[in-house]
This record gives structure tokens, C-alpha cells and sequence, in this order.
């Protein structure tokens, strides 16, 4: 019997993407053993209402330019096509309707993003129809996930361990088809806000992005003089 495809979704920003996105995407591939991962550009990102954000158009292409070589990774524009904010609730039903009967899903995403969980459209929802890979973050602790109501009961031992580096994957139901995997990840040394003031400030990349994605930045002014929402 084949067992059903296991996807990966790791929607962003990705403002501009950079080597540590991929490096989580790889990661987190190897170590759940998924099939593929998503890259998925935020059309109009719900929380970054009122900030000023390059073009979909152009993030969109720099994820495209940056999984070149990476055979397992592949870019989807579902939310750059769709009209108004991009809600993951709408994106993975979409994917649902696109992929084989019976597909898995892994929504990936970063402990600080995991911890606003609650704000986000349709939670309950998300947890019943893909699980939830959530990966360490700089500053951010798996022990505070105790904080959120649908976790308080959850044993604090393993999660202290994962932030102690003693373990590196923990998981537990959310529910009865669904799991929520947490992952202490290698830490990257990067993220975009970084990128984007060096690149406003005419500073040197030191090899933050793929070369590719910074070619393409340089060709099409962006980033010049200004720092953008990340």
C-alpha cells in the first residue's frame, strides 16, 4: 500500500528570502521526512496591515530564484493570485483541492509566529485539517508554550529539554488525526530585517542571501535607501 504524499507548507513574507528559510525548509524536510515543501509568498499579509511591502510580484520571483538547485523545495503562487489577505485557513484548502485525496499536510512556521496562533482566522480549523511543525526561533522558548490555553496542560519537561538543546523533536496530538511537532532547529545567523538594512545602507551581504536572489535585487533597486516591513 503507498502511503499518502507528505507536503510541507511554509508560507512568509519572505521580504526578501534569504539562506535561513531554506535551511529551515531542508531541515525540517529530513527531519519529518516530507515528500516536498511549499514556499508560499503572502499576497497581502493580514499582519502586516498599514507597512510597506515590496510587490508580490518580485518576492514572488525571488523565491523562485532561490530553490534553484533544491529539488524537493517548489514555489506555489497560490496567495500572490488570490485577491485579497492571505489567510493560511483559505491556502490550505486550496492545496487540499489540488493535491491527491488523502494528502498530508505540515503547516511549518516559527515559534513566534506559533505563539499568536490564537489571532489567526479559523485556528481550530487549521489544527483539525494539517498538522503543525512549529521550529525554535532565537529569543523564544518552547517552555512558554504553556501560556497558550489548548497547551497549558501539556508537560513542561520536554519542552524545557528542547530548549535546553537535550532534545530536538518533541510531539504530541492535537487531534485525533492531527499532530503538533516541535523542532529545535540550527540557528541561522540572518533574518531580513538584517538583510534589508544592509542593503539600504549600501552595506555588503556576506553571503545572507542566494546569489541569485541578490542579483536580482541589485537589478531592480530594491531595498535602496529604504527599510521595509519583515
Amino acid at each position: 500500500m503507498t502511503r499518502p504524499l507528505r507536503v510541507g507548507i511554509f508560507g512568509g513574507t519572505f521580504n526578501p528570502i534569504h539562506r535561513g528559510h531554506l535551511a529551515i525548509a531542508e531541515e525540517v524536510r529530513k527531519a519529518i521526512g516530507l515528500d516536498r515543501v511549499l514556499l508560499i509568498p503572502a499576497g497581502r499579509p493580514p499582519h502586516k496591515t498599514g507597512r510597506k511591502i515590496p510587490p508580490a510580484k518580485h518576492r514572488l520571483e525571488m523565491v523562485r530564484l532561490s530553490v534553484r538547485g533544491h529539488p524537493d523545495l517548489e514555489v506555489s503562487d497560490l496567495e500572490v493570485r488570490r485577491r485579497g489577505k492571505s489567510y493560511t485557513i483559505e491556502t490550505v484548502k486550496a492545496l487540499e483541492r489540488n493535491y491527491p485525496k488523502g494528502t498530508e499536510f505540515f503547516l511549518i512556521l516559527g515559534l513566534d509566529a506559533f505563539m499568536e496562533f490564537s489571532t489567526w482566522r479559523s485556528p481550530d480549523e487549521l489544527k483539525a485539517r494539517c498538522h503543525l511543525v512549529v521550529v525554535s526561533r532565537p529569543v523564544f522558548l518552547f517552555a512558554d508554550l504553556i501560556r497558550l490555553d489548548f497547551l497549558s496542560k501539556t508537560d513542561p519537561k520536554p519542552l524545557r529539554e528542547l530548549d535546553q538543546g537535550r532534545r530536538v523533536r518533541h510531539e504530541f496530538p492535537l487531534t485525533p488525526d492531527t499532530r503538533l511537532i516541535l523542532i529545535r532547529v540550527k540557528a541561522h545567523d540572518v533574518s531580513a530585517t538584517q538583510i534589508r538594512d544592509h542593503l539600504s545602507g549600501g552595506k555588503r551581504l556576506k553571503n545572507l542571501l542566494p546569489p541569485l536572489v541578490e542579483s536580482y535585487i541589485i537589478k531592480n533597486h530594491l531595498y535602496e535607501g529604504t527599510t521595509h516591513s519583515s
